[in-house]
């Protein structure tokens, strides 16, 4: 049996006078994604985002959440998601477990200290949770915020760009914890992010918007199989290797060089084909490292809709 979108998205459009911020856009999200929602500054995230919590309405289309029109169960929707859009807000003068229990008060519930310890120990605050949140980093107000969306135990989290502003290790704590709420709490995670790397590390499923549309969508898995790698290793010697390859085909293939180490953008079916050709031609290797650039595949796709859509603005020239 097919199962049901917990977000059903159909011919979702929005539009603020002249201006098209979503046009015609259709997304699924299952239950237990971590689906990453990506684009460029302006290509219509947070207004989708908006409208998938009901805070402003669409100009056409319609939203199903958890197999129900929105707009006619709005209440009992918007009860099952938790979430952050942009950065979270406190009362800094109050202290974390105040913070979460008012935010619980202000959601209808009445919150029971287990439930707070339980959060905070989640995002790692709990030794925190009689401080001021004045006295708190960017990165623990990020975590404060996540423990905020969970204080109700939604059954899905919609977090817009989670990691603006944190540190390396900040950034590791969010993805792990997401990873967390996946797999532990059989949460669904509805993930807004402008960094690319953290979407492929965490994402089961993917879009990506430019312009107001989705110009791909699906398994991260399947979207990426298709694309070049980007293959790095160590040579020896990197003179002769670099005399070799300037005069073979694999020419064409090469992405950067930097010292003793080589880049190749390959598929992943010729890396054996390369490799047993460096073998006969007497270039010995050290080590060889591949990674999916989804960077590279974000580029060429948001450049060519914006290409596309920008040849179909032009005039005809009539002669």
């Amino acid at each position: 049996m097919t199962p049901i979108p917990i977000i059903e998205i159909k011919n979702l459009s929005k539009s603020f006078g002249s201006f098209a911020a979503v046009t015609d856009l259709n997304l699924e999200v299952f239950r237990g994604d971590v689906f990453g929602f990506l684009g460029p500054n302006g290509a219509g995230k947070s207004t989708t985002i908006r409208m998938l919590l009901s805070l402003i309405k669409p100009t056409s289309g319609t939203i199903h959440l958890f197999g129900r029109n929105l707009q006619d169960h709005r209440n009992e929707s918007v009860r099952k998601i938790g979430c952050i859009i942009e950065k979270p807000d406190f009362y800094l003068y109050l202290s974390a477990a105040k913070n979460l229990e008012l935010f619980s008060r202000l959601s209808g519930l009445l919150p029971a200290k287990s439930k707070i310890d339980e959060v905070l120990e989640l995002v790692g605050l709990k030794g925190r949770a009689h401080d001021n949140v004045k006295t708190f980093s960017h990165g623990m107000k990020q975590r404060l915020g996540i423990a905020q969306t969970l204080i109700h135990d939604p059954e899905l989290i919609i977090l817009d760009e989670p990691t603006t502003g944190l540190d390396p290790q900040g950034i590791i704590d969010v993805r792990n914890l997401i990873r967390h709420l996946q797999h532990d709490l059989n949460k669904t995670v509805f993930l807004s992010s402008h960094i690319l790397s953290e979407i492929e590390l965490i994402a089961t499923r993917m879009a990506i918007l430019n312009n107001g549309k989705a110009v791909a969508q699906g398994n991260v898995s399947d979207l990426l199989s298709t694309q070049d790698l980007i293959v790095a290793l160590e040579v020896e010697d990197a003179e002769k290797a670099m005399q070799w390859i300037a005069v073979t085909a694999w020419q064409s293939k090469l992405h950067a060089v930097s010292g003793q180490q080589f880049q190749m953008k390959l598929a992943k079916k010729e890396i054996p084909e390369f490799t047993d050709d460096l073998q006969r031609a007497g270039i010995h290797f050290y080590s060889i490292a591949y990674k999916r650039a989804l960077e590279d595949y974000f580029l060429r796709l948001t450049q060519e809709s914006s290409s596309s859509q920008q040849r179909n603005k032009t005039p005809e020239v009539i002669n």
